[in-house]
């Protein structure tokens, strides 16, 4: 195999995230290697700002401000649940990223028919259609769901050999090629915390996903024709109904799955 230098590196960027429907691209390396900080450096530092191949950049690693630790950076879009992976997925049509974090220790083949596991399945095929790239980082492939690693939506593999090095692997280009002196990403996040994953927002009342600011706009008297010049990726009065709609909805099921349910069935068996 041949090692290039690291001249072939925009060239090969272009290809695999602009050239090429959205998929999965796995990084993968030994421990302490660098893996999560590569990711944020490709997505944020490179096709972000740098490439502007894509404009929004989203992951369950927990991205600061400063060296405080305290705020998050509002930059990066932190989602560590489907509910807001889904609003974050289909809120526009602009090509984004997901980075997703130890995904051996949220989604292991092992558990293969878990609730995490199976609701994956309803994301995965629709990255192509929300122009979302999927970054999926892992120590081991052998460990992680195999429904990311399937080949029509898997589109790159990235092999961190240290924290300055790696290897990339495409069936889209015709050999490996090895990257030297990649930097480190310009993000500032504890490599120590721990990346999570659930199936809802831990806190479902504190959690405002666009779809429910939306429908709060609404019932403040926001007008739908000014709700289309506050949100840039809604392009109509009727796209904007549909966002009311889908808030309210979002609203309905977690008012039903919240502990107020039996008091207010409790409440409609009184005479």
């Amino acid at each position: 195999m041949q090692a290039y230098k690291y001249s072939l590196w925009e060239s090969c960027l272009f290809k695999l995230y602009r050239d090429t429907p959205a998929g999965i691209s796995i990084i993968k390396g030994d421990y302490k290697t660098g893996k999560t900080n590569f990711a944020l450096f490709l997505a944020f530092d490179v096709l972000k700002n740098k490439l502007g191949i894509v404009k929004d950049v989203g992951t369950n690693i927990q991205v600061f401000q400063d060296p405080s630790m305290q705020e998050l950076d509002s930059r990066i879009k932190y989602i560590d649940n489907f509910v807001d992976l889904e609003t974050f997925l289909f809120r526009n049509k602009r090509r984004k990223i997901f980075i997703y974090d130890e995904a051996i220790k949220s989604t292991p083949s092992r558990r293969a028919m878990s609730k995490l596991n199976v609701k994956w399945l309803e994301y995965v095929p629709e990255l192509s259609k929300a122009k979302c790239h999927m970054f999926v980082i892992t120590q081991s492939e052998s460990f992680v769901e195999k429904l990311f690693l399937h080949e029509p939506w898997k589109k790159a593999e990235w092999i961190k050999q240290d924290r300055k090095t790696v290897k990339l692997k495409s069936p889209i280009l015709r050999e490996p090629i090895t990257f030297y002196n990649v930097p480190a990403t310009s993000l500032i996040y504890d490599p120590d915390l721990q990346a999570v994953w659930r199936m809802e927002p831990r806190n479902q009342e504190l959690t405002l996903t666009d779809d429910i600011r939306i429908a709060f706009d609404y019932a403040d008297g926001l007008s739908t024709d000014k709700i289309v010049q506050k949100y840039e990726w809604i392009k109509t009065r009727r796209q904007a109904v549909m966002w009311i709609q889908k808030g309210i909805k979002q609203l309905r099921r977690m008012l039903f799955e919240s502990s107020l349910v039996p008091n207010v069935r409790r409440e409609r068996k009184k005479p």
